[in-house]
């Protein structure tokens, strides 16, 4: 039986905690580990891109789906503030990083997120054009229950 976690000292004055996959051993893993305390990496990076300006960028047209919504970061140009007045309600609606942005299987597109009295209708917002746009799309899972050995490891 494999040797598969690795809690406490880790040699020398190296503390952490190792996880291997099922059958490998955490001493000599043949396999990535499945947890690492010591490794500053978050997850692995499937695709990526940027653009001058954009509504939206298909990342999957060269690389293909992962079969599942990935996680993405993303940056552009737009930052700061967005300040909505409805004079009729007297409300005022402040949303801040106005730079969002919203990940399909397929796609990541910039949007501005819906303003509730103003916008009706699905979706997480409104599309907008990204200046200076910067992506990574890492292959973690963005859903419940996806993260398995077949959407990491295959």
């Amino acid at each position: 039986m494999a040797n598969r976690i690795l809690f406490g000292n880790l040699g020398g004055s190296s503390y952490g905690l190792k996880v291997s996959q099922p059958g490998d051993n955490v001493l000599s893993p043949l396999e990535p580990l499945i947890f690492d305390s010591t490794s500053v990496r978050s997850g692995m990076t499937y695709a990526g891109g940027s653009a001058a300006s954009t509504t939206g960028i298909n990342w999957s047209s060269t690389k293909g789906t992962l079969g599942y919504i990935p996680v993405c970061i993303s940056m552009d140009d737009r930052k700061g503030t967005v300040e909505t007045y409805d004079i009729g309600n007297m409300e005022e609606r402040y949303q801040d990083r106005a730079g969002m942005h919203e990940v399909t299987t397929t796609n990541i597109n910039p949007i501005r997120f819906y303003d509730s009295a103003v916008n009706t209708g699905g979706g997480a917002g409104r599309g907008r054009t990204a200046t200076n746009f910067m992506f990574i799309v890492l292959r973690l899972p963005c859903q419940y229950g996806k993260m398995n050995d077949a959407s990491l490891w295959s």
